[in-house]
């Protein structure tokens, strides 16, 4: 199938984690365009000239669109979550479906694959490239990037460091590819998904389908006690600190070179973000009035301190601060009203995506 097919897609999940070299030789080997979830980014790095990015919900534009066109689905490790597909009658209605998972349950859970293997993922693909057969699908190429054209990727205010997408570009060039990054769940998660340049593998510990608040900071300490040569980046929200911010209390006491980059819009975002899209701007429990002082509490803690907001070269102080080894916390705010986008709508399908 993979042989014949003149459209595929490789769509990978969390559950490619073990087999890294394995993906890539496939995707080169077949010369597959790649999507991830947001369970596998960095998987092939950002600029690799397969990678697709991420789909879905928040996914890039193009990638949905470039999966409409698919004629076969490769699919590794992954469960068709609905942040991955939107409306299910309506994600790839014309590809057929190959689906790799060690999982038995989520294999014709949500759609039925053509070809279905339960099994380890890496396993599967030391038995399957050998049969591969290297070909360079140049009308195929030439089509993604026509449409990757038509849709282009735009990231707004990517050169100012007190917005959202421009804090997440400052951050990353303060900091080489051995840079683990974390995050909390919300807004900033989602930023940083589309922005971050991901690229090696286990580079990315996010919380997705429980989506769990306060999972960030946590994380990011057991990623730094288990990669004590690596700066460690947790991206978080106002309302996803709160969840386990006395766990600053473990980073200080064993001085963990563990930096939290705190997007503050005194707001659940996401809530914020879908109260008023969708609910007829009703937000509702989703604010804090009152401003919360995390520099103090941070300070508190023993933590080294950082307001972007009142630095008067705040790239210069980002990058200090996050080369000055131990645990910080460096504090941004954000404008509550700003969204996530592009993003698909609860129950629409991947190609119905609002922007501003």
């Amino acid at each position: 199938m993979i042989n014949a097919a003149k459209r595929p897609v490789l769509y990978l999940g969390g559950g490619v984690i073990n087999a890294p070299t394995r993906v890539r030789e496939l995707a080169e080997k077949a010369q597959l365009p790649t999507t991830m979830t947001l369970m596998a980014l960095g998987m092939l790095p950002k600029a690799h000239p397969l990678s697709l990015g991420m789909l879905g919900m928040h996914g890039a534009r193009s990638t949905n669109f470039i999966l409409q066109e698919a004629d076969l689905l490769i699919v590794l490790g992954a469960r068709f979550d609905d942040r991955a597909i939107g409306k299910t009658e309506q994600f790839c209605p014309n590809a057929k479906i190959i689906h790799v998972d060690i999982d038995r349950a989520e294999l014709g859970k949500i759609k039925q694959p053509h070809v279905a293997i339960q099994a380890d993922v890496d396993d599967v693909l030391a038995q399957l490239i050998p049969h591969i057969e290297a070909q360079p699908r140049e009308a195929w190429h030439q089509l993604v990037a026509d449409l990757q054209q038509e849709f282009p990727c735009g990231i707004p205010q990517e050169n100012n460091p007190l917005s959202h997408y421009g804090l997440i570009n400052a951050v990353a060039a303060c900091v080489d590819d051995n840079a683990i990054i974390t995050t909390d769940v919300g807004q900033h998660q989602m930023w940083t998904a589309q922005a971050y340049p991901l690229n090696r593998p286990r580079q990315w510990l996010t919380s997705g389908g429980l989506g769990t608040m306060g999972f960030g900071l946590p994380a990011a300490i057991g990623a730094a006690l288990a990669n004590p040569g690596n700066k460690v980046l947790c991206f978080s929200g106002d309302g996803s600190l709160m969840m386990n911010i006395q766990e600053m209390a473990t980073a200080s006491e064993n001085q963990l070179d563990v930096k939290i980059i705190l997007m503050n819009n005194d707001a659940l975002g996401l809530v914020h973000q879908q109260q008023s899209l969708f609910y007829k701007q009703g937000v509702f429990a989703a604010t804090y009035p009152g401003s919360i002082n995390f520099m103090q509490i941070a300070a508190g803690f023993g933590l080294d301190i950082c307001d972007l907001n009142n630095e008067a070269d705040p790239q210069a102080a980002l990058q200090a601060i996050i080369r000055r080894p131990g645990p910080a916390l460096i504090h941004v705010r954000i404008d509550a009203e700003e969204k996530v986008y592009p993003m698909v709508p609860p129950g629409a399908a991947n190609t119905e995506m609002v922007g501003e």
